[in-house]
């Protein structure tokens, strides 16, 4: 019960603050990386993304960072992993693996 309410009041904390959380947001035509403080977890900083070929374009958690100069560096890590392309993607906080979904309607 104490995880369930420490993880419910972080997410409230995090509620409506957005801009005075954000460290970096990148946006492509394929998708939006987002590196953001956060109150719900163990370590304060967290990188996701949003990809229309991963997850049904739903969020990814891809890493986590102990202090908003390694959270800047992940950010960039990734984007230029996202820029480059993969094949697939780890979320960190589910361990699940998504691999690239293929559009066959083009």
């Amino acid at each position: 019960m104490d995880d369930f309410m420490d993880n419910l009041i972080g997410i409230l904390t995090m509620s409506g603050n957005y801009n005075s959380r954000v460290v970096k947001n990148t946006k492509r035509n394929t998708f939006t990386l987002d590196t953001v403080r956060v109150t719900d977890r163990e370590l304060p900083y967290e990188t996701a993304v949003a990809h229309k070929d991963f997850n049904d374009g739903d969020w990814i958690v891809l890493e986590w960072s102990e202090t908003k100069e390694d959270a800047e560096r992940t950010h960039d890590k990734w984007l230029a992993k996202l820029d480059a392309g993969v094949d697939s993607l780890l979320d960190v906080y589910t361990c699940e693996r998504f691999e690239q979904e293929i559009d066959t309607d083009e």
